[in-house]
């Protein structure tokens, strides 16, 4: 389906002066294409102001579009799938931040946001998390589309973790923390501490420990359908365990919290143009300097 109708989203400390974002403008409008824009944005378009439509609510701005393009980093990509999730429109990321693995356009090639309007786009599925969080008899709710990690609240002490799925399914782990991960989320802080790589579009939920101390470092798999629980206790004086969302949200819980991690019924549609394949991507990502 080609859009109509393209909401555009930008970080405003990746483009201060609005360089890429009013480029990204120019292309879509050029090619037929009605432009969605928030205050944040509409304001410092300068003579371009009149070329789009102002929609004031994020929630009005994304029920409106058809496709919204971000402009950021991976962090900025992750946070607007996440929120745009419920209403199930497709994201395509420009990248201005490092690595860009959720983008689909690098800075210099905004021009190929034509494509949009040519059709030329496949749009990915990607699994997501639903984390809830019992603390003190009440339930904290947090969807991620990378990973929750659940470590000691204090960087010099280990921990002692509990995992269960299902009825008698138990693994105990004493580490510095344990990382929750989705396939999208497998090529982040998972694979800096060891665990595998798995096709983003692919169903499955990994868990890997950091700096176990064990000889069983291996990271452990589950089915979609599983549901995990983690409880934690660190060791001589119970010190707080911290949560960490998609690498940005963090929060500290008492010891005898328990986490749930399941599967979401949402998911994130990201956009990729052209004919880049995962594993080129990861070569050429992770091999830059």
């Amino acid at each position: 389906m080609i859009p109509n109708k393209v909401a555009i989203l930008t970080k405003l400390e990746c483009d201060s002066d609005f360089t890429h974002t009013k480029e990204a403008v120019r292309v879509l409008t050029e090619h037929g294409i009605q432009v969605l824009i928030n205050q944040n944005v509409k304001y410092r378009l300068g003579e371009q102001r009149d070329a789009v439509q102002l929609i004031y609510s994020e929630r009005d701005l994304f029920e409106s579009a058809d496709m919204i393009v971000v402009l950021g980093g991976d962090g900025t990509m992750l946070d607007v799938c996440v929120r745009a999730s419920e209403s199930a429109k497709p994201v395509v990321g420009v990248n201005l931040g490092h690595l860009g693995f959720l983008t689909a356009v690098e800075r210099d090639r905004i021009v190929d946001l034509a494509e949009i309007a040519a059709g030329n786009f496949i749009i990915e599925d990607r699994m997501m998390l639903d984390v809830d969080i019992t603390a003190k008899f009440t339930v904290h709710r947090q969807r991620v589309l990378n990973e929750v990690v659940i470590a000691s609240g204090t960087r010099s002490k280990m921990a002692e973790f509990e995992l269960q799925s299902g009825a008698d399914k138990r693994l105990g782990y004493r580490a510095d923390g344990l990382i929750v991960a989705t396939p999208t989320g497998s090529t982040a802080y998972s694979l800096s501490a060891g665990g595998p790589v798995i096709e983003p579009t692919a169903s499955l939920i990994s868990v890997t420990p950091i700096c176990p101390h064990t000889l069983l470092r291996s990271s452990v798999l589950f089915a979609p359908e599983a549901e995990l629980s983690v409880k934690g206790a660190t060791k001589a004086d119970n010190t707080d365990i911290l949560i960490t969302t998609d690498g940005k949200s963090s929060t500290y819980i008492p010891c005898d919290s328990e986490i749930r991690i399941r599967k979401s019924p949402y998911t994130a549609k990201i956009v990729k143009i052209g004919h880049d394949r995962f594993f080129d991507i990861l070569e050429t990502k992770l091999n830059r300097k």
